[in-house]
């Protein structure tokens, strides 16, 4: 798209906003931008600004509304009635003319249609704002698949908005919202998102990644559709195709028709816990029309081109979630929560944690019992307030999982989610005590250990620095008496040191690794004596 295209449809954005009566909520460099004029005297009678939003999003077209379906996610940093709102955006769209796909195809295989496959069905299965899904069969050896193939022109049609929209992020950062919203991180976070749906590589990847982690016998009852590699690029995918029904078939045959319901929606809460707390990789797009149903309890998982990725840091932090949930332990949930934000330094902690512990404390004492719809709404409704940033892997994470626990309650309505979450989170808890994990975390301490004797002085330094030119706030030492000072200065000494001296103890008596023996033994001998000076008055 060239320089004039852009400007065009940088005014053409400007026409929608006025029409909508959005100026008001933009800056003036923008409107200028946009050539609107902002007079303010807009009729605001029976004017809901969330409505406009969604129709101006309707109106902008397909760019925009993948836009307001991944605004709808995040009611953690917009207001819940806006992303209510925004959730009703839909993408379908009526299918292009086969005229226009059949050389997109041609031009990837580098082959007429006809040469490849044989019985080619012009009319597409499905269609969406993106791409066209077909089935056909294969000459080589005459297998049914399907095709996915990205409709032309959409690439810079998308990507061109993208900039546009990441451009008026930037100037919203200047208005009068800009501290409430982050307008620059959402879209920021929509041109990675779309970025990774136009290449279809991409959920070839991830197709292949879910299968591998899912490949054991114990698994035999999920799939996931084989691809075609050497047929599969980054405009098209071709794929097996596989055959099964459709949740509301599934209800509606239920046992006389050879599913057992209430086993589908206990082997998919299972599916999804092992995603989330085991492996790591997750579906994060699990709505009724990407799964299949087959008899004798057998699921199929389709359209893996949105998945997400846990360190082991964020599933164990996910379990401890979960058991401090059955424990009741509600200050340590808001701790890991704040820590998830990345904002353990926020103003009105205090208040945070109690307004969690009073949202936490309507819920049913049985964790089988709680809507987590519910209480995912709540949660993200508190997020916003205090403006805590959810990250984009656990937004994508407990999409996964509402989306899920809506389908096994339309299963099996009796059925609850977090039941089978608490039961797995336990197991990978118990993980963290093997003696492997425990050596090798203990190595782990003990290397930050060595570097920040190595960097000691130098920090006490900056801190004395600091503390002679009134930098920190230090009541606390005024406010304790010497003696005081001295008993928590030892206190702490003895705690930190018998701490060290435990952790290098069992990483010496654990691993046979020569260096981290000897790096053991420093640490407990610097641990002892640090533990032995606190005894002493000097």
């Amino acid at each position: 798209m060239t320089k004039l295209d852009k400007i065009r449809r940088i005014r053409e954005i400007g026409k929608i906003v006025a029409k909508h009566r959005l100026a008001a909520y933009f800056p003036k460099s923008l409107l200028n931008l946009f050539r609107v004029e902002n007079s303010g005297s807009d009729d605001t009678q029976n004017f809901r600004i969330e409505e406009e939003i969604r129709l101006a999003f309707e109106e902008l077209g397909t760019t925009f509304i993948k836009l307001g379906q991944l605004m709808s996610l995040r009611s953690d940093i917009i207001p819940e009635s806006l992303a209510n709102e925004l959730k009703k955006l839909t993408d379908d769209v009526k299918p292009i003319g086969f005229d226009l796909i059949r050389p997109i195809i041609e031009q990837e295989l580098s082959a007429p249609v006809d040469e490849i496959f044989e019985d080619f069905d012009e009319t597409p299965v499905a269609s969406a704002s993106i791409s066209q899904v077909y089935s056909a069969k294969l000459r080589a050896d005459s297998s049914d698949v399907v095709i996915k193939v990205r409709k032309p022109g959409i690439v810079e049609t998308i990507r061109t908005d993208t900039e546009i929209i990441l451009w008026i992020a930037e100037g919203l950062k200047r208005s009068p919202y800009g501290e409430n919203f982050d307008f620059k991180g959402i879209a920021e976070e929509f041109f990675w998102s779309m970025n990774t749906e136009l290449n279809l590589l991409i959920e070839m990847s991830n197709t292949n990644k879910l299968r591998e982690n899912f490949r054991g016998e114990e698994w035999s009852w999920i799939t996931f559709p084989k691809m075609y590699e050497e047929y599969c690029t980054e405009r098209m995918l071709v794929m097996e195709r596989i055959s099964g029904k459709k949740l509301d078939g599934v209800i509606g045959a239920g046992p006389a028709g050879g599913f057992d319901c209430r086993l589908i929606a206990e082997r998919g809460a299972e599916m999804l816990m092992q995603m989330i707390l085991v492996d790591g990789f997750f579906h994060a797009d699990l709505h009724p029309g990407n799964l299949f149903f087959q008899q004798g309890g057998r699921i199929v998982v389709i359209d893996c081109g949105l998945c997400g990725k846990l360190d082991r840091y964020l599933r164990e932090s996910i379990a401890d979630i979960l058991i401090s949930f059955a424990a009741k332990d509600w200050d340590r949930v808001a701790r890991i929560y704040l820590e998830f934000s990345g904002n353990t330094g926020i103003q009105n902690r205090e208040l945070f944690v109690k307004e969690l512990t009073r949202l936490f404390r309507t819920l049913p004492d049985n964790i089988s019992e709680i809507d987590s719809n519910r209480l995912y709404r709540e949660l993200a409704a508190l997020f916003f307030k205090y403006r805590l940033h959810v990250p984009r892997e656990l937004t994508l994470l407990l999409r996964s999982f509402t989306l899920l626990e809506g389908l096994c309650r339309r299963l099996s309505p009796d059925f609850k989610l977090l039941t089978v979450a608490e039961s797995l989170a336990k197991k990978v808890l118990i993980q963290r005590m093997t003696p492997e994990r425990i050596a090798g975390d203990s190595f782990t301490i003990m290397i930050k250990f060595l570097d920040f004797l190595q960097n000691f002085p130098v920090t006490v330094n900056d801190i004395t620095t600091k503390l002679e030119a009134g930098e920190i706030r230090h009541q606390l030492l005024h406010f304790l008496s010497e003696g005081e000072r001295k008993f928590t200065s030892r206190l702490v000494t003895r705690i930190s040191s018998s701490l060290l001296m435990s952790a290098s103890t069992l990483a010496f008596c654990l691993t046979e690794n020569k260096n981290a023996t000897l790096a053991s033994g420093i640490v407990f001998g610097l641990s002892l004596l640090l533990f032995s000076s606190s005894f002493f008055r000097k």
